[in-house]
């Protein structure tokens, strides 16, 4: 990847980064669009947590399908608002529960049509094999443009390194 300037872009390319960005800029106009006093990573998280009666970290994660270092912090960021409190698992005390707030749950009433709930329900309606294929061509372009060591974090959740 020698010069920085396109000497040439064929259409498939083009409609690629055409869609790429469309998705890009829907994450961020939603996000625009919301109480800007939260996220819409931190609103995903609330979203998620109101489905369950508590989670971990790491079961947190699987629900978001995030990393749990990137979990972790946007949990730190809702605890530190009393939208979320960490409590010992009752079950096993060296886990700790997360729960919603009376704070925390009068924010997911508020919140609705996330756009990565509305992402990831666009994809589930896709046949499995589309889903596949979209997959692999992503993985491919990642390790292409040489970010595959790069830790995938919630989605337009400011941690300074977007």
């Amino acid at each position: 990847m020698g010069s920085h300037a396109l000497s040439h872009t064929n259409p498939e390319t083009a409609r690629i980064l055409a869609s790429l960005r469309r998705l890009v800029r829907f994450l961020r106009l939603e996000n625009g669009s919301r109480n800007a006093k939260l996220s819409t990573a931190q609103l995903f998280v609330l979203v998620q947590l109101s489905q369950g009666v508590s989670a971990s970290i790491r079961e947190l994660a699987e629900r978001t399908m995030t990393d749990p270092s990137s979990v972790s912090v946007v949990v730190s960021k809702l605890v530190a608002r009393g939208l979320v409190e960490r409590t010992p698992d009752p079950g096993d005390k060296r886990r700790v529960a997360l729960r919603l707030t009376a704070t925390g749950k009068r924010a997911v009433a508020r919140a609705k049509d996330l756009p990565q709930v509305r992402m990831a329900e666009g994809l589930a309606q896709l046949p499995l094999s589309k889903r596949r294929q979209i997959a692999q061509s992503l993985e491919l372009l990642v390790q292409a443009v040489g970010a595959d060591d790069l830790v995938p974090r919630m989605f337009l959740e400011g941690n300074g390194d977007e």
